[in-house]
């Protein structure tokens, strides 16, 4: 056992130095930079583009979630294109096995409106994983940019739930699709009704309720990927950033990172486990807030 844990240790450090030396050797060589992973916890980056007459800016987060997006509608269409009772193949399998998931997991109490809210809650639960376990799913997906004449390789993926522009987005249609709910359930005079109950003085509480529902989602999904991606951005900055330099004699630039490899297991958890808690999170609040609307009638 011993001897299976220094073999290992020994790996971690033998691909730590190789890779170290790769990237070293390309900066030396090339006008290139390699970001530390920890720019994640930076800002989105924005894509410029000039289209006719007009120019206009992509922020990162945009870009991540339509290419999210036709991922998503890539295995999609790869479940569905040829489905067959007598001789299902492996991927439909999987999309039903995935369908009768959210059936029985989000819409226990929908009744007999279940069956109209599985592709809602489908796609919402299926665009907040992928969201969140962006970063872990394509690690070496990069993006190069210009700074100040320097090519700089960076990661593409920054977690677009990482961003509240997404999680206030998200929140903002599962509210509006609550809302909706209840007006039609209920009539519209019957809803704004409703917001003065059980005593007329209630009605500024309950709009606040409205409004703490937005609140309660968006800023717990945001709150937990930042927090992931700060962690990770933590690990991945120790650095020496004159090692190189010294031990070389100034022969190779860059910085000598010392986390290559040894965070995985930590990054393992960060960003598989929590971004599914929180998917699944986030989901089965916002089917308890739409079972809310239906719950009168059934």
């Amino acid at each position: 056992m011993k001897n299976k844990i220094f073999k290992f240790l020994g790996f971690l450090f033998l691909m730590m130095v190789v890779v170290n030396l790769i990237l070293s050797i390309i900066s030396t060589f090339l006008p290139v930079k390699f970001e530390s992973p920890s720019s994640v916890v930076e800002a989105p980056h924005y894509f410029n583009f000039v289209l006719g007459g007009f120019k206009f800016s992509l922020s990162q987060t945009v870009v991540n979630t339509w290419v999210l997006m036709l991922v998503i509608m890539f295995i999609v269409r790869a479940g569905t294109k040829k489905t067959s009772v007598e001789n299902p193949s492996k991927m439909q399998i999987v999309m039903e096995e995935y369908y009768h998931f959210i059936e029985n997991t989000f819409l226990t109490t929908f009744g007999k409106h279940k069956k109209n809210y599985v592709p809602f809650f489908s796609a919402l639960f299926a665009f907040i994983m992928f969201s969140n376990l962006s970063t872990f799913l394509f690690p070496y997906i990069m993006m190069v940019v210009n700074e100040d004449g320097v090519k700089m390789v960076k990661p593409f993926f920054r977690t677009p739930t990482a961003d509240p522009n997404t999680t206030i987005g998200l929140s903002l249609v599962v509210i509006i699709l609550f809302l909706a709910v209840s007006i039609k359930q209920r009539g519209l005079r019957g809803y704004i009704k409703s917001l003065f109950e059980p005593m007329w003085f209630m009605f500024p509480l309950n709009i606040v309720d409205i409004f703490s529902k937005v609140l309660n989602t968006s800023m717990r999904l945001f709150g937990n990927m930042l927090a992931g991606l700060v962690i990770v951005g933590l690990l991945y900055s120790l650095v020496g950033r004159g090692l190189l330099q010294s031990l070389t004699h100034d022969m190779l630039k860059g910085s000598f990172s010392f986390s290559v490899g040894w965070p995985m297991i930590i990054q393992l958890y960060l960003d598989l486990f929590i971004g599914i808690v929180q998917a699944f999170v986030f989901t089965i609040l916002s089917s308890v807030y739409i079972s809310e609307a239906l719950g009168e009638e059934e």
